[in-house]
């Protein structure tokens, strides 16, 4: 096995946070602690569906649409390209990644929860943006795993790729967990999974394509990682990856790569790609939910669900009608469903607890046309709801996520072409990797 060359190593602290209250807040979301008489406390809570951030494309610019008054409450002008829109761990933080601008912004929603030692208190503050951000070349991949998220920054000719891992708490306090610069360029990502960080490699000898083609595993111990081991288990033109409390997994162009958590030493084992799989496609987009133990990939228009724990026999494709593409797809909050959003306007739901069955599909946007906004689909933490972008971007879309019945449809009166859900989750729903 080739050894790798050493890695730059850089990592910040990672201090405990301390928000300021001086902040005005929204009187009809706050509910107030008492006097402090009492020897204990109920937590207190807001009750809100939360907030989505939306990418106004005429007016470059990002808005906090507010979901429960259905008011825009800020607008933040962004100048340079059109961004990709991304949570924070704990759904705090709107991730704003402009990539050709090698630039990644922050935005407050303005929810947060503090420990008041005895309860935890829940505030919906006005949103904010950040003057904190993240500098480097091409940042791409984004991913979350547990309370961490990573950033890859996939660099280019004469630049190597890097890896930034933050926390919403991290985020608060314009800082990060930790940071990874590597030896070269190229297409790849990381993710932390509890005190490992499991990031790609390219071998400098590849040079027909920046995919790497091996994946290296690090020790992160007290902000520090270490170089522990490189996989000998190939993954060629590696993209895509997705982990749940088990496995950790990576497409690759002749299967799927799987790295078995649960075992002491982390093996890996290696899937040959579906028998059904069209001609020159791969699986290339993976994704997972700690609320099962399958994952499904993303091959073109083909969809499959892997089970690693049934090696001899680990897909089961999941099928579309003929003559649909997929627009956008991924789990519903509690991965009771698993949605995919078909270019033909209509929504199909496959019932993961009851062997991924599929619903009758729901029309719930327009067909999307040539000069359409491509749908995109927000996935709220609180209620069974997701909120589907429609083609004009005039209108959100609200469905039930799990019987696709429409719920509401909010009017914009702007042109939004990207959006994502902020506001208070449950501890249990952090763990979501997409």
């Amino acid at each position: 096995m080739n050894q790798p060359h050493d890695p730059i190593l850089r990592h910040r602290a990672h201090p405990v946070r301390k928000l300021a209250l001086a902040f005005a807040v929204l009187s009809v979301f706050l509910t107030g602690c008492d006097d402090g008489n009492s020897s204990s406390h109920d937590d207190e809570q807001v009750e809100s569906a939360g907030r989505l951030a939306l990418y106004d494309q005429d007016n470059t610019s990002i808005k906090v649409l507010d979901l429960d008054s259905e008011t825009i409450l800020s607008e933040y002008t962004l100048p340079g390209e059109s961004p990709r829109l991304y949570a924070s761990p704990n759904h705090r933080y709107a991730v704003i990644i402009q990539r050709s601008d090698d630039f990644v912004s922050f935005l407050d929603s303005g929810f947060y929860v503090e420990d008041h030692g005895d309860h935890l208190h829940e505030y919906a503050a006005p949103p904010s943006f950040l003057s904190y951000s993240l500098s480097g070349s091409r940042p791409t991949h984004y991913t979350t795993h547990g309370n961490i998220s990573a950033i890859f920054f996939d660099g280019q000719d004469g630049i190597a790729s890097s890896v930034t891992l933050l926390s919403d708490e991290t985020i608060g306090n314009g800082q990060v967990v930790s940071e990874l610069s590597l030896t070269n360029n190229m297409h790849g990502v990381a993710k932390l999974i509890d005190d490992q960080l499991f990031v790609t490699y390219r071998d400098p000898l590849i040079t027909d394509t920046t995919l790497p083609a091996a994946v290296d595993r690090y020790s992160f111990s007290n902000g520090i990682l270490s170089f522990e081991h490189r996989y000998s288990e190939a993954c060629p033109r590696l993209h895509g990856s997705a982990a749940n409390d088990a496995f950790i997994t990576f497409g690759c162009s002749d299967g799927v790569l799987a790295i078995d958590l649960t075992k002491p030493t982390d093996p890996a084992i290696k899937l040959s790609n579906p028998e059904s799989l069209l001609e020159d496609s791969r699986i290339g987009t993976l994704y997972s939910h700690h609320g099962t133990d399958e994952f499904v990939g993303v091959a073109g228009n083909q969809f499959f669900v892997i089970d690693l724990n049934s090696p001899s026999d680990p897909y089961q494709e999941l099928s579309l009608p003929d003559g649909v593409s997929r627009i956008t797809q991924g789990f519903t909050a509690h991965a009771e469903t698993f949605y995919i959003l078909g270019d033909d306007g209509n929504l199909y739901l496959f019932n993961v607890g009851s062997g991924w069955s599929a619903s009758e599909p729901v029309q719930v946007v327009d067909a999307l046309t040539e000069d359409g906004i491509r749908p995109a689909i927000a996935v709220s933490r609180t209620e069974d709801a997701v909120f589907i972008l429609n083609i004009s971007g005039q209108q959100i879309i609200v469905v039930n996520s799990n019987t696709g019945a429409v719920l509401r449809t909010i009017n914009l009166g702007f042109t939004a072409s990207k959006l994502v859900w902020l506001g208070l989750v449950q501890s249990d729903e952090h763990n979501h990797d997409h």
